[in-house]
């Protein structure tokens, strides 16, 4: 048996630190605080006082590394598995923009080509193209569509399995069946780029939708509707105590008092932290494209953030989980533990992966390591050092 000991750290484990050796085996931890004799042949790494976490888990990108999952392509998808696994990210869900029925079939085939080969990716998101035109931020307004009956046994044939989350507007025609559906068959639903009134929902909450994807982007508040002052998904989030909302923590999405109070209301075991991170995540490029590389689909970087050409909207990020705990810390004012706990076990519960997000005996060997600069130094995946 390969044994891997991680000595010498500061274990994020419990949402405290705490100065622990770690025993890794077959791809698991199998102690959280060991102390006895060291078995033959163990490879020792000192971990000379750094943090040591869970691996990250993302659950909402789009790209990075200059590829986009719309690309299709085996080589697109290796490469954002890689650009944001060195990053730290050891479980991700690639999400479609929305798009057409044809590339989602097509981005469901390549992923199965190349799930083998990126392991540290759990499934698929479709963000869209079930979304209000209101509320489409950078989506292509001319793909968004209400779910028909045909589409709904296509996603179900061929994305079983790895298909495993939707982000939907509830309000639009034919929603209720649809996630109704879904749900049935394990597929995650949450509310995101919808104009629904804070009633519809909490309805939809109520019937099974458990997350809000990028609250405070796209998901309205209080309005006027025909003279008639309305409360909207923003609230809902909030009075709805068991649904997980997610944050674009780069510094950029999400104002610093905003995100503070989505906190203090939701509590961190409520609150997901995402990068929302598209093509350009990882490079240093100032012109990319969100989806396709089409001339409609040109964005620009500026100011630390993927923007539309027009700069009408924000169009995503450019940040990797290294990125969310710098930000989550120096920006955000968090702790680290609190950080950590947004970035590992809070998603791994949302989705119910049940042996990832923690530092615990039995669970994934999926770890990260960084120092007081917050810059992450090591990245092991199953056990495996892979940074």
């Amino acid at each position: 048996m390969k044994y891997t000991l991680i000595e010498n750290g500061n274990a994020v484990i419990d949402r405290k630190i705490d100065k622990r050796n770690i025993l890794l085996c077959g791809g698991e931890i199998v102690d959280t605080d060991f102390r006895g004799e060291i078995p033959e042949n163990t490879l020792r790494v000192d971990a000379a006082g750094q943090y040591v976490a869970p691996g990250f888990i993302d659950i909402h990108l789009h790209g990075g590394g200059g590829y986009d999952c719309m690309d299709c392509t085996v080589e697109a998808l290796r490469q954002i598995s890689h650009t944001h696994l060195v990053n730290g990210t050891t479980t991700m869900l690639p999400t479609a923009v929305s798009s057409s029925l044809a590339d989602i079939q097509k981005l469901m085939e390549t992923y199965c080509l190349v799930a083998s080969d990126c392991p540290n990716f759990y499934g698929l998101h479709l963000e869209g193209p079930y979304i209000s035109k209101k509320q489409k931020g950078a989506h292509n307004e001319s793909l968004l569509r209400n779910p028909s009956e045909e589409e709904t046994e296509i996603l179900l044939s061929q994305g079983k399995g790895i298909l495993k989350r939707i982000t939907a507007a509830p309000e639009l025609a034919g929603m209720d069946q649809f996630a109704k559906v879904m749900l049935q068959n394990g597929i995650h639903m949450s509310i995101g780029h919808s104009d629904a009134t804070c009633d519809v929902a909490l309805k939809a909450m109520k019937n099974g939708f458990s997350l809000v994807t990028h609250l405070y982007n796209a998901t309205p508040s209080v309005r006027k509707i025909k003279q008639v002052v309305t409360a909207g998904v923003l609230e809902a989030a909030y009075l709805d105590d068991n649904t997980v909302v997610e944050l674009i923590a780069d510094g950029k999405h999400v104002a610093v008092e905003a995100f503070q109070l989505a906190v203090k209301i939701k509590g961190i075991d409520k609150v997901c932290l995402v990068t929302d991170a598209l093509r350009p995540a990882g490079t240093d490029a100032t012109e990319s494209w969100l989806g396709a590389k089409t001339p409609e689909n040109r964005i620009i970087v500026e100011d630390g953030v993927a923007k539309l050409t027009d700069r009408s909207s924000f169009a995503g990020s450019v940040a990797t989980t290294a990125t969310l705990l710098e930000k989550g810390v120096n920006h955000y004012g968090l702790s680290v533990a609190d950080t950590v706990t947004m970035l590992t076990e809070t998603p791994a519960k949302t989705l119910g992966i049940s042996n990832k997000g923690r530092l615990q005996q039995g669970f994934s060997a999926d770890m990260v390591m960084f120092g007081n600069d917050l810059k992450i130094s090591r990245v092991l995946l199953g056990g495996e050092i892979v940074k």
